[in-house]
């Protein structure tokens, strides 16, 4: 099943209870997602991004993974491929017909064994390299990097190195906390934020 990344989809609008965003920042951290996942076929995968170093991924693989669009998750500072929201946006896309990569970035999640350097926000061609190997060895031409945080910064960088180069990169998505409106300050929180 194919389904569309596009514009074109309706708006996102949170249920009634759900409209503070604090309470959208905090109930995810509380709500089990362990279980989400269960039955979905997991493989397990080590890519290799450069010399001496290797990043561990976790693919949901649907039956007919080539006729489908993949997209690989990128967790934030941090995180892991095991963190709440990886689980749970992992749980969706597979639920609508999309192949799924969990990655760890490196140094992340008990990979600190598999490269001498850790993670940051300039090494995007990890996720290129990614994406080259998804397209040549799996035969993948539909594929989403998907952010999260330093993750987004990651994939928004590397869909930009990459430009038109990696014909089977399909796009990128970031999730990152910003606002352009006013600077990002605890000072600007209301007081009963921080406890």
């Amino acid at each position: 099943m194919m389904v569309s990344m596009s514009r074109d989809q309706p708006s996102f609008a949170p249920a009634a209870l759900l409209r503070n965003p604090h309470v959208m920042t905090v109930l995810p951290g509380r709500w089990p997602r362990r279980a989400l996942l269960a039955g979905v076929p997991t493989e397990s995968r080590l890519f290799t991004t450069e010399s001496h170093t290797q990043l561990l991924g976790f693919c949901h693989w649907q039956p007919h993974r080539t006729a489908c669009q993949t997209v690989v998750l990128v967790h934030g500072l941090e995180g892991s491929s095991e963190s709440h929201y990886m689980r749970g946006i992992a749980a969706k896309a597979y639920r609508a017909g999309f192949n799924v990569v969990r990655m760890n970035q490196r140094t992340c999640g008990g990979t600190e064994h598999l490269t001498p350097t850790l993670y940051n926000s300039g090494l995007s061609q990890d996720y290129r390299a990614i994406a080259h190997e998804l397209a040549r060895v799996d035969g993948l031409n539909r594929i989403w990097l998907v952010g999260y945080s330093l993750g987004g910064n990651l994939v928004l960088k590397a869909a930009g190195e990459a430009g038109s180069s990696e014909a089977a990169l399909a796009g990128a998505i970031a999730v990152c906390p910003t606002s352009f409106q006013r600077p990002a300050s605890p000072a600007l929180l209301p007081r009963r934020t921080l406890r």
